[in-house]
């Protein structure tokens, strides 16, 4: 078994590399290389890329991560996707403390996470309403239709029915 000392990309905490990893593993994959995030900024960039708890946290702030309820859930969300890490790893106080810090890679929106690093910023300070804030409704591109096509998908979210069918040719 290695135990390569190595330092966090993002906060430059020491963490270890391991060659006991979980193949199974959904969510905080241990590394398997010398290079990579600590637990803890792991599991920041997994709420920060991740809908809607990336929104939930920017609007409420990342102190609610402190609240022993919120922990537990996330805690049955690792145990659900197999994560490596395990739960008395992660320094909950760490991640609220240390959670302006730059992420040495950008987020990436996608058809599972619809937000930028930029409408998170927004929400956090105000300029942009968040999830459950309901404003005007949008008018519907189909007319009450249902979608019957990647275009159809296109026009109730733009690039959506795109992606989608990019994951469906994946899979076929």
């Amino acid at each position: 078994m290695t135990k390569t000392i190595v330092y966090c990309e993002r906060c430059e905490a020491r963490c270890k590399v391991d060659d006991l990893r979980n193949p199974d593993a959904k969510m905080l994959r241990r590394s398997k290389e010398p290079r990579g995030l600590c637990i803890n900024c792991a599991v920041h960039d997994w709420l920060r890329n991740t809908y809607p708890p990336n929104i939930l946290l920017a609007q409420s702030g990342p102190k609610i991560l402190l609240y022993p309820h919120i922990q537990q859930q996330f805690t049955d969300i690792m145990r659900v996707a197999c994560a490596d890490a395990r739960p008395d790893e992660i320094d909950w106080q760490i991640i609220v403390d240390n959670w302006d810090l730059p992420f040495p890679h950008k987020m990436k929106p996608s058809a599972a996470n619809p937000c930028s690093q930029l409408e998170l910023d927004e929400i956090a300070s105000g300029k942009r309403r968040g999830l459950g804030c309901i404003g005007p409704p949008k008018p519907d591109p189909l007319k009450g239709k249902p979608p019957r096509s990647f275009e159809d998908i296109n026009l109730l979210e733009p690039g959506l029915g795109d992606e989608f069918k990019r994951l469906m040719d994946r899979i076929r």
